[in-house]
């Protein structure tokens, strides 16, 4: 499935439900189980070790309890940083539940500072100011990369020793010690009879309040059907009492012609009595040679048939009497069937609105209602309110307490099987093991950890043998930067995949020359729609995405997959901007600020204004031919830069970008003299984001084909734009800027400000 994650729609959001939904429900099936030993199969996987000097035994996991596996993949180091930070990250949960959610928390800050620190050996700090995180559970971790995944292993599963080897004190047990006292009955633990109850009474809250709201959409369901029967029955009464009418009149008219036509039929049949009382006598019949008798006879003849003819009119007129009186019976018993089914519905449609005002009085703005605008509507979940959203969350960390439960309770075997897992996460097992023991380890170890996040450069030396669909799910995120070759072992590995990114961000970048990639395409036969970077991981999921929208850009349009819409991020004109010129007014805004909290002032604005100048352009023209580099535009920038300082801005709240690599390692070098300072190209920026940025435009006065590059889509702009949450200040050449696409539009929504300094405000 594809998602379309323009800027700041919360993307790590959504990640995080599926998380919590596949937790949940694997937690269910625990539950399901008498025992833990039941989670298990016959099947024991067992290898020699590297070093030889023992054998290694994973228990297989039965099959419903594996498919939960869920890796985050993306060619972007940052984003994947930030899922697997954030997620894990004490500051990620809600005030109310921080206290009480602890998920191997002291291990999780552990493994966390040790990633960390493995990238910093790396130099990937950038010069960037981290602080040390706490966190709250060890519901996800980076690996990826070799060394990652060696930190990992050390953190995770051994001890921090001392010379003697024994723990040193106050630092965590680590998941090795904990299963080994668990085992050992060293640490009491809670019975798996007893984890199953307590479970189960926090799935019974959300269930009940599941069903008490799908009882009220039954409610405002039927309430909908009474009404619409209701005016159907309304418009049913008044045609019948038009016929009722219709009936009676015809009924009436019609009597005339029964009374009519049985006169004639009285008269008919007393003239023809008269006339056999007429018949000719013998003396007349002798005398006129028997022509009177003729006569009589026909005359009679004639008499009957007009009798016959009066009688068959007669009695059609009285069975169309009877059908008129039968029919107007029908109407009046449909009329009388119908007022009573409609005083029916009407007593239903009052019970039914009593019920439905007490629906939308308890759940309030969470019940839906289709007359609010599109933006109300998009910035709230049905039946989603504070009741029930907080039982979920109740069911959450129940689901996580029950996999803790059944690692304490299954401790001997998890202890084994989760060694032998460790070594296969860190690539410390020997080569050539066949997939199904990878497999039965992998999902061994996801069963504690329930999501890892890679890179796509070190997935398939991380996943290596593997087979197809061995992996639960797959996350490709920043889909829009991934070439689709990138991919295609992941997605291989994996059952179900979602590809969340954004066409109108930053495409993949390539460094194989357009003609060659053309040339081997066509030598093969592959369409160009396949070639990137005009092809992406998201734009091939976007084509066989079911569920989407069209997005229009001028005379062209592109079909996107299911989007998210809901923008928390950047302040205007950075929202605004980015919404009109790449996404067709299609977000909308749920950004908050608390302006007037005294406990908490905001830095940048106050409730009478703003404490820092706004976003604007700051107007430095480019005088140095032959380079991207504009030393002036630098200059200024480090102006900005200590008058941002003097009103309370820390440089670790600021990024300063460049569409150029040469004017970007200018701005990387000032890292050194502004600690904390975050800089390179508009690339490297993406999945980023900062309170404060600096767009440093640069460019050749005598080449004006780099500003045709930089514009020659939304992407650059866009995604510049939107790194910025409060403040967007651009340093260049306005005049020989705003003459392209894009820059034009980024010229209109921020004011021209010549060398105006950004804290001089009002």
């Amino acid at each position: 499935m594809g998602v379309n994650g323009p800027p700041g729609t919360g993307k790590t959001t959504m990640l995080r439900d599926i998380l919590a939904g596949n937790v949940v429900e694997r937690a269910r099936r625990l539950a399901e189980l008498k025992s833990p030993e039941e989670a298990f199969t016959t099947t024991t996987h067992r290898w020699r070790s590297i070093d030889g000097e023992h054998w290694s035994k994973v228990r297989q996991l039965r099959s419903e309890l594996t498919g939960f596996e869920m890796v985050v993949a993306s060619t972007n180091n940052a984003a994947v940083e930030n899922i697997s930070v954030e997620i894990p990250d004490l500051h990620a949960i809600n005030d109310r539940w921080r206290d009480s959610s602890d998920y191997f928390g002291d291990i999780a800050s552990t493994v966390l500072e040790a990633v960390e620190a493995s990238e910093a050996g790396k130099g990937e700090k950038e010069g960037c100011e981290k602080a040390v995180r706490k966190a709250w559970g060890l519901v996800a971790a980076r690996l990826g990369r070799k060394r990652n995944r060696t930190a990992f292993r050390s953190a995770f599963w051994f001890d921090d020793k001392d010379r003697n080897g024994n723990r040193i004190p106050g630092t965590a047990p680590r998941m090795q010690t904990r299963l080994n006292w668990w085992r050992d009955g060293k640490v009491a633990h809670k019975s798996w009879a007893q984890a199953r109850v307590d479970f189960r009474q926090v799935e019974q809250r959300v269930d009940e309040l599941l069903a008490q709201r799908q009882a009220a959409q039954g409610r405002m369901e039927r309430l909908t059907a009474a009404l619409r029967e209701e005016s159907v029955l309304a418009a049913q009464a008044q045609r019948l009492n038009i016929e009722v009418d219709q009936a009676a009149v015809e009924k009436q008219r019609y009597a005339a012609v029964v009374e009519r036509v049985q006169a004639e039929y009285f008269e008919a049949s007393a003239v023809r009595d008269r006339q056999v009382e007429t018949k000719p006598g013998a003396l007349e019949t002798l005398f006129t040679l028997g022509r009177a008798v003729r006569e009589w006879k026909d005359r009679l003849k004639s008499l009957e048939e007009q009798l016959r003819a009066v009688e068959q009119s007669w009695q059609q007129t009285r069975q169309h009497a009877q059908y008129l009186d039968e029919r107007a019976r029908c109407i009046s018993t449909e009329l009388a069937s119908t007022e009573n089914r409609r005083r029916h519905v009407a007593r239903e449609v009052d019970e039914l609105c009593r019920q439905v005002a007490e629906d939308r009085e308890r759940y309030g703005l969470a019940y839906p209602d289709e007359k609010r605008g599109r933006e109300y509507r998009e910035m709230r979940a049905p039946w989603l309110d504070a009741e029930i959203d907080a039982a979920r969350s109740d069911l959450f960390l129940a689901a996580l307490q029950l996999h803790e439960d059944f690692l304490a309770n299954a401790a001997g075997d998890m202890v084994k099987g989760l060694r032998a897992a460790i070594e296969v996460v860190a690539g410390a097992h020997p080569r050539g093991l066949e997939p199904e023991k990878l497999r039965a380890a992998w999902q061994t170890f996801f069963l504690v950890v329930p999501m890892v996040s890679t890179t796509f450069a070190s997935f398939g030396r991380m996943f290596a043998g593997l087979g197809p669909e061995s992996l639960g799910w797959l996350f490709i995120d920043e889909a829009g930067q991934a070439c689709p070759q990138y991919a295609a072992g992941a997605i291989w590995r994996s059952r179900r995949v979602i590809a969340v990114g954004d066409p109108l961000q930053l495409q993949p970048v390539v460094t194989m020359p357009r003609k060659a990639q053309y040339d081997i395409a066509a030598s093969f036969g592959v369409s160009p729609a396949w070639i990137p970077p005009q092809a992406s991981v998201q734009t091939l999921a976007d084509r066989v995405s079911y569920y989407g929208t069209t997005l229009h850009h001028g005379e062209t349009f592109a079909w996107v997959s299911a989007p998210l819409t809901v923008h928390r991020r950047c302040d205007d004109p950075m929202f605004g901007l980015c919404n009109e010129i790449a996404y067709g007014g299609m977000m909308v805004s749920a950004v908050q600020r608390h302006l007037d909290d005294p406990d908490f002032p905001d830095l940048f604005e106050g409730p009478h204004g703003p404490k820092i100048s706004p976003s604007q352009w700051i107007d430095v023209p480019e005088r140095t031919s032959g380079s991207h580099l504009q030393e002036n535009q630098i200059e200024e920038l480090c102006k900005q830069f200590m008058v941002l300082r003097k009103q309370g801005v820390a440089m670790s709240q600021i990024i300063a970008i460049s569409p150029f690599r040469v004017v970007a390692d200018k701005l990387r070098s000032l890292q050194g003299r502004y600690s904390g300072l975050g800089g390179g190209t508009i690339h490297t920026a993406q999945g980023r984001e900062a309170d404060v940025v600096f767009l440093v435009l640069g460019g050749k006065p005598d080449a004006p084909g780099a500003k045709a590059w930089a514009s020659s889509t939304v992407n650059l702009v866009n995604v510049a734009a939107s790194r910025a949450k409060r403040r967007l200040y651009v340093i260049g050449d306005r005049t020989a800027w705003s003459q392209y696409p894009y820059f034009a539009d980024l010229a209109s929504a921020l004011a021209p400000q010549p060398q105006r300094v950004p804290g001089a405000a009002g």
